[in-house]
C-alpha cells in the first residue's frame, strides 16, 4: 500500500486491507469527508463510484468510496464507512469530487443515505411521487406481484418445442411417461 495514503489517513481511518489490488480505508462516518480531502489533495481527482450495501441483519448501511487518478486510472484507492440503517446520514463530498452529485443522489433515492450539504437531494431515477421513506434496494423491500394481462393469444410451449408436446393418452401434462406395455 502507499506509504503516503497511509501516513495521509493515520489518525483517520480505523483499518486498511488490500482487496482487489486495491487499498481500502475503513473510516468513521463523521470522518469521510476529511479522508476525502486528503485522497484528493494526493492526486486522486476522479470519484469512480459510490456504493452502498444494506446490511439489515447488523442494523448498519456500507457506503464505499473508489477514488482514481485522471493521470492513471488504474491507481484506485477505496473508503469504506458504515451508517446506522435507522439513520443513515453522512456530509456530503460532492463539492470536493463534482462525480458525486448524482451518485449521491442515486444512494439517497435508493437506500435512503441522506447527505448533509448535498445541493439537490431529489429523486434521480424513481418518479416524482415515489412514496418517502421506501427504498428498492433495501433488503427488507418487496416487490407486490401484479398478474399479467394481455389481449395477445399465447402459443402453446410444444409449437416451439415439439418434444414437450404432449402424447396421446397422457393426462395432458407434456413430457409425462407412457405406461410401459406389457411383453407377451
Amino acid at each position: 500500500m502507499s506509504t503516503s495514503i497511509d501516513e495521509a489517513l493515520q489518525g483517520i481511518a480505523s483499518s486498511s486491507a488490500k482487496r482487489e489490488n486495491f487499498p481500502v480505508y475503513t473510516v468513521p462516518a463523521e470522518r469521510v469527508r476529511e479522508a476525502a480531502q486528503k485522497i484528493r489533495e494526493l492526486g486522486y481527482d476522479y470519484l469512480l463510484s459510490i456504493s452502498a450495501v444494506d446490511l439489515p441483519k447488523e442494523k448498519k448501511i456500507k457506503l464505499v468510496y473508489h477514488f482514481t487518478k485522471s493521470n492513471d486510472p488504474t491507481d484506485i484507492v477505496a473508503i469504506e464507512t458504515f451508517l446506522p440503517r435507522d439513520k443513515p446520514h453522512i456530509d456530503t463530498i460532492s463539492d470536493l469530487y463534482p462525480a458525486a452529485l448524482f451518485q449521491e443522489r442515486e444512494e439517497y433515492e435508493m437506500l435512503g443515505v441522506y447527505f448533509r450539504g448535498h445541493p439537490d437531494l431529489r429523486h434521480l431515477l424513481l418518479p416524482p411521487e415515489w412514496p418517502p421513506g421506501v427504498y428498492p434496494l433495501r433488503k427488507d423491500f418487496r416487490v407486490h406481484e401484479e398478474p399479467i394481462h394481455t389481449t395477445r393469444q399465447s402459443k402453446p410451449v410444444w409449437v416451439i418445442k415439439p418434444e414437450l408436446k404432449p402424447k396421446q393418452g397422457t393426462s395432458g401434462q407434456a413430457g409425462a411417461k407412457q405406461p410401459a406395455q406389457k411383453k407377451q
